[in-house]
């Protein structure tokens, strides 16, 4: 009876134990950013093929001060829009020079295209000519956006690029995006695009152009567990909620415009797009600084924090949000 009763008490030690690594699992951070494009019109001494070196660059290494296991970026890499392609590539594999420390390091560069990035003579030919071997993105995308539109995996965390140019209509690859929402379930979604979903208050030109496909990708991360949608197209951070207009309980998902790596600013607007069917809130917004999301995972919890830039090389923190998933 004694020996039965030990192997109870080792076999509950056992299973507390396990239950205390799962609870008390790795704390890890990774970084969202975009819009480093440069400002021709300016003549910004910063400014140097394509891209606002300063600020891009004091985001690589911002990497690395947070310990960061990988980068997002929502878009505008450069500033494209060049006839000649061969000016666009060199624009890219100047954007690649500035990151290569971190290729170096193997820390995963997560990079989906904004419209300056898709708006060159040959601009996919050239970007997959840039983005390969190590360079590439996932290999997992949908045919016809291989190396545009992709997801990412790493423990609790599914994190997707999605390409807003290869559709019609400001939109996504929903069939692709509902399989990969289906097939890879994580308790942490983090999607992201160049354009908002909901129009912020400067661009017109985001998913509000077709809304019925916007709310088929909303509602599709929603139902999946996402809390939150990373892009950037406006030159400054909004931090929106979202709800549904009716029913409940509602299911708030969040929206972080963060398009401050360094292109010319962009001032506040109202929230003037095609809302028909949700309600949205302002929960902050900031004009005039430079900055990154920072989104880090604890066991159940994440948080995700803007630092603006401060000063050069500091960033502190201006906004922040925080979620449990069961």
């Amino acid at each position: 009876m004694r020996f039965h009763s030990g192997l109870l008490l080792a076999s509950s030690f056992v299973l507390l134990f396990a239950t205390s690594v799962a609870v008390h699992a790795e704390k890890w951070c990774f970084i969202v950013a975009g819009d480093g494009r440069a400002d021709p019109k300016a003549h910004r001494p910063e400014d140097n093929n394509g891209i606002n070196t300063l600020i891009t660059s004091e985001i690589r290494d911002a990497v690395f001060a947070e310990k960061a296991k990988f980068l997002m970026w929502t878009g505008d890499l450069v500033y494209g829009y060049a006839k000649d392609p061969d000016e666009f590539e060199k624009q890219l594999r100047s954007w690649r020079e500035i990151m290569e420390p971190l290729y170096s390091k193997h820390i995963p560069v997560l990079a989906c295209r904004g419209n300056h990035d898709a708006s060159s003579t040959d601009a996919w030919a050239r970007w997959d000519k840039v983005f390969t071997g190590k360079y590439a993105l996932p290999n997992n995308g949908p045919a016809g956006e291989k190396n545009l539109t992709f997801y990412f995996t790493r423990g609790p965390v599914l994190a997707i690029g999605l390409d807003q140019y290869q559709q019609k209509g400001e939109a996504v690859n929903q069939p692709w995006l509902d399989e990969v929402l289906s097939r890879h379930k994580k308790p942490f979604i983090f999607a992201m695009g160049h354009e908002p979903a909901f129009m912020d208050g400067a661009h017109k030109d985001t998913m509000d152009a077709s809304p019925e496909k916007r709310d088929a990708m909303w509602t599709s991360l929603m139902n999946a567990g996402a809390r939150t949608f990373f892009c950037g197209h406006d030159h400054f951070y909004d931090h929106m909620v979202i709800t549904k207009a009716s029913g409940t309980p509602a299911t708030e998902m969040h929206q972080f415009t963060a398009g401050t790596a360094g292109a010319p600013f962009y001032k506040q607007g109202d929230y003037a797009g095609n809302n028909t069917g949700w309600k949205l809130a302002r929960m902050k917004h900031i004009d005039g600084t430079y900055g990154y999301l920072l989104v880090e995972i604890d066991g159940r919890n994440a948080r995700i924090t803007f630092k603006g830039r401060t000063a050069p090389g500091r960033y502190e923190p201006m906004d922040s949000f925080s979620y449990s998933v069961p």
